[in-house]
């Protein structure tokens, strides 16, 4: 049985079938709106794109000109950054990484401080990641197997994130590519939706 879909502020109506993503809800009923789109609202909650219409539903797309859009835009830089990092210098750890009023930041953990030299190497890399267009996928998962996961990696951070949770909390994470990261989310799709990126300075 199809499922009811409102797609706000312009309340168009239609019907999707069960399962539908966000997007494709979107894509379906207001396809102008579905090429800027990098987050929605659906039925107050904020979401990926990629989550699944499971019952009926009110959608608010939300592109980057909303703040919500740009936050969610920057902290999914913030993990391309991260990945980026990771990628380059081996071991080290990575702690939060939250969207800002003008873009990102993400904080590392490493035997040394970064050099500008590093940042050109870290755009780089972000730029060929974003060519690679992983998706960003979430998976929610047990609060052990999630503890026992980032032990396995070394990431001590994280485990001490997940252990300052309160119990019952829904613990996410998020896969693109080959990096993986605690995280609430939501996030764009995918790193190919990223446009260029410059990184601007170190903090010791």
């Amino acid at each position: 049985m199809a499922v009811s879909v409102t797609i706000l502020p312009e309340n168009r109506r239609g019907e999707v079938e069960p399962g539908t993503t966000v997007l494709g809800a979107i894509e379906a009923l207001e396809p102008e709106k579905a090429r800027d789109v990098v987050v929605a609202r659906v039925n107050g909650k904020l979401v990926d794109l990629t989550t699944p219409v499971t019952e009926d539903a009110e959608i608010l797309p939300l592109t980057f000109d909303e703040e919500e859009g740009r936050e969610t835009y920057w902290h999914s830089t913030s993990h391309l950054m991260a990945a980026a990092v990771q990628d380059l210098f081996p071991g080290v750890q990575v702690t939060i990484g939250p969207a800002i009023e003008k873009g990102f930041y993400y904080d590392f953990d490493y035997q040394r401080p970064f050099t500008p030299e590093d940042l050109e190497k870290i755009e780089k890399r972000m730029e060929e990641i974003i060519g690679e267009n992983h998706p960003f996928v979430r998976r929610e998962v047990p609060r052990d197997e999630a503890i026992a996961r980032f032990k396995e990696m070394g990431e001590h951070y994280k485990v001490e994130l997940i252990e300052d949770l309160p119990e019952g909390e829904t613990i996410s994470l998020y896969e693109s590519g080959s990096f993986v990261d605690l995280c609430r989310g939501p996030h764009i799709p995918s790193t190919g939706k990223i446009g260029a990126v410059k990184l601007l300075s170190v903090a010791g």
